[in-house]
């Protein structure tokens, strides 16, 4: 019989890297005095296994983003995508979304091989430095945790570009965004309504100060049915509004880039699929408190006894009913 839910703080230790370092990258330098474009190469030595999965938006936003702490180390620089091994977002809304917000052009595509062009040219045509990440920079389990950026500015800067900025106003605001599919909550109502009423018990408890809820006026508590049905922007923006967001594991954690400094985020995991180490890492890079809620009190070993492909499938194909 499994052992209950429980929540706990995600602090993997000083030890785990959250930032990718500037040796990650492998960079040839422009050709010219002064650089006035600057390329990173994404292909497959540097990008999850398999052009299907990379069209998968939030595989693909791991290499995207760690190109966009790239192009940052070079602002005078005009940024340029350079999509090799067959490696593309062409009709992948939310990539495609990313890419526009970070003002960038892009080389290649679905065929990408036919695009590429070599160094010299690159340089003729516009002095550029070229950059690559050494290999993929994780994979979310223990010990590969994923790095995502360079710096918390470098999410900072992308979240300024949305013109974004949300204030408490008295409201503290909690989302809970759910999904289609497996990993679904599929008690989410009531998972609401126990929130909702904790925090109001703990703000009413506090009026007399200890724990900071005394600041807020109300709480709001409100539920996303399918966060994947929004646009990019409706999602970014929505995380961006909340001070505690609840959410299973799945690609629409990938949102937490959009989450602000200090917010609360409870990433809730099937039994035997424990990734804190994947979007929760993105979560820590951006300046957000992880939390995981999970039925168990032995997450990294069930995940380790469920390692086949086909005990994770059946992990990760099950709807979640957090108690």
């Amino acid at each position: 019989m499994r052992n209950a839910w429980s929540i706990t703080r995600w602090d993997p230790g000083a030890g785990t890297p959250t930032y990718l370092l500037a040796s990650a990258f492998t960079v040839t330098p422009s050709l010219c005095a002064q650089a006035t474009r600057v390329d990173c190469v994404i292909d497959s030595s540097n990008s999850i296994r398999g052009t299907t999965n990379f069209r998968h938006f939030a595989h693909a936003a791991e290499s995207l983003l760690a190109c966009w702490s790239f192009f940052r180390r070079y602002p005078a620089a005009r940024p340029r995508l350079v999509l090799k091994d067959l490696r593309s977002i062409d009709g992948v809304i939310w990539a495609e979304s990313l890419v526009r917000l970070m003002g960038c052009e892009v080389l290649g595509g679905i065929r990408a091989w036919q695009y590429y062009l070599p160094m010299a040219t690159l340089n003729a045509a516009g002095c550029a430095v070229r950059g690559a990440l050494r290999q993929r920079s994780g994979n979310g389990y223990k010990g590969r945790e994923m790095k995502w950026l360079m710096s918390e500015s470098d999410a900072s800067e992308l979240q300024q570009r949305l013109h974004r900025n949300h204030t408490a106003g008295g409201v503290l605001r909690v989302g809970i965004a759910n999904r289609r599919g497996s990993r679904n909550l599929s008690n989410v109502d009531a998972v609401a309504a126990a929130l909702s009423s904790a925090l109001r018990s703990v703000q009413a408890s506090s009026r007399g100060g200890g724990d900071g809820l005394q600041h807020f006026m109300r709480v709001d508590v409100n539920v996303v049915a399918d966060l994947g049905g929004w646009t990019f922007l409706e999602q970014a923006t929505w995380v961006s509004a909340q001070m505690l967001v609840v959410m299973p594991h799945g690609a629409g954690s990938v949102n937490y880039l959009f989450a602000r400094p200090c917010t609360a985020i409870l990433e809730v995991y099937p039994f035997g699929y424990y990734l804190p180490g994947e979007y929760l890492n993105l979560a820590r890079a951006v300046g957000a408190l992880g939390y995981t809620a999970y039925p168990g009190d032995t997450p990294y070993n069930d995940t380790d006894r469920h390692s086949s492909p086909a005990a994770r499938y059946q992990a990760r194909s099950v709807s979640l009913a957090p108690d």
